[in-house]
């Protein structure tokens, strides 16, 4: 049986079960290390976006390799299995690992906000792993606490034992620790649609195409220029010049223009089906499902939102999120559950809405690349 002082040097479990193991570590000196402006300058500017299927890119069971990647060094250990029955099986999000096993977890704390060694990475971010001469591409899925260095480097990741293996990693009931290499993939072209081509650096599949965008709406009426417009009944038409992932919310907030507005309706559904009934944060996820930028299980409350992707206003998108509300803007075009500008802002429902209302309170976020 592993000593203490071992398994506190390895455990990062992105749970915390009692307040035991915070102040042993404590005492222990355990500290958060971080890993430099460099490397979260490159890491943070890497670009994803989601693809036309069931999920995410990296969602199937299979792990597949490709060259050897460059990057940066850094620490790492891994956790779960048999060996690891306290770590469970299941993400910080509700993901199952086990049918997941390309996931990585963030260290440095024991929140989701505070477990930011590499920058506070947004949830499902693609990471190129190079351990050795295999590389494979993992997606944050988990967070952890964290520890010392590893092998004289900043310890910033922690590896799903299922990964680590394919890379060649010997599992060791998860006390394994060792030096990688991770760097952010570049965006990919349709014909890498798993993200995982061997020899590729890719990042999320690509956004969904046109066929996927017509399939959500069954007819997506474009207009011509970057803004989306207000059509008669409630609809939007989407701007001809937009990204795919962009028609593509478009078409699936159309699949629900005037829902009732329920709280905490939809939650706990998949997102690739209609509700209903809606309320804030359920409806905004249905049209980030559109293209693909959240998982088909994800429902997460307002407040989850406010760390959604990147900070700061997007080109295309710019969401705002709070612990009471959140709305957005896709192309222009505000959707949001009541008419909160006023008299002409449309519909008093679920739905798209013409005018600019106040974001005072809110925090602004956007999808990498939109």
């Amino acid at each position: 049986m592993a000593t203490v002082s071992a398994m506190l040097a390895q455990r990062t479990r992105h749970r915390v079960r009692s307040g035991t193991l915070v102040l042993i570590a404590l005492l222990a000196g355990i500290g958060f290390v971080g890993i430099g402006p460099a490397l979260f300058a490159t890491l943070m500017s890497g670009n994803g976006s989601g693809g036309c299927g069931t999920g995410p890119a990296g969602s199937g069971t299979s792990i597949v390799l490709g060259a050897p990647g460059n990057g940066r060094l850094v620490g790492a250990t891994e956790y779960g299995g048999p060996g690891d029955p306290s770590s469970g099986s299941t993400g910080a999000r509700g993901d199952n690992l086990l049918a997941h096993p390309d996931t990585y977890a963030e260290l440095g704390g024991l929140t989701w906000q505070t477990a930011s060694a590499m920058g506070g990475l947004a949830y499902m971010t693609p990471l190129r792993v190079t351990s050795g001469e295999r590389s494979a591409i993992a997606y944050k899925r988990d967070f952890g606490f964290g520890g010392g260095p590893v092998a004289g480097l900043p310890r910033v990741i922690d590896l799903w034992w299922q990964f680590a293996e394919r890379l060649g990693i010997p599992y060791e009931n998860g006390l394994w620790s060792g030096a990688i290499r991770i760097q952010r993939p570049p965006a990919s072209g349709a014909a890498n649609t798993l993200g995982q081509a061997a020899g590729a650096d890719s990042a999320l599949a690509p956004a969904p195409s046109r066929a996927c965008t017509a399939a959500l709406s069954g007819a997506l009426t474009l207009t011509p220029g970057e803004r989306a417009r207000l059509l008669p009944g409630g609809l939007a038409a989407a701007p001809a010049s937009a990204p795919s992932a962009v028609k593509a919310i478009i078409a699936a907030g159309n699949q629900i223009v005037g829902k009732p507005y329920v709280y905490g309706a939809a939650h706990g559904q998949p997102l690739s089906e209609v509700a209903p009934a809606y309320d804030c944060s359920s409806s905004v996820e249905h049209l980030l499902y559109g293209g693909r930028l959240l998982p088909v299980d994800y429902g997460a409350a307002s407040s989850e939102l406010e760390s959604f992707g990147e900070p700061g206003s997007g080109r295309w998108l710019t969401l705002y999120a709070s612990a009471a509300h959140v709305f957005m803007y896709v192309a222009g075009l505000r959707w949001d559950t009541h008419d909160a500008a006023g008299p002409g802002d449309g519909s008093q429902g679920i739905g798209w809405h013409p005018l600019v209302r106040s974001a005072a309170g809110f925090v602004a976020r956007h999808p990498a690349g939109l």
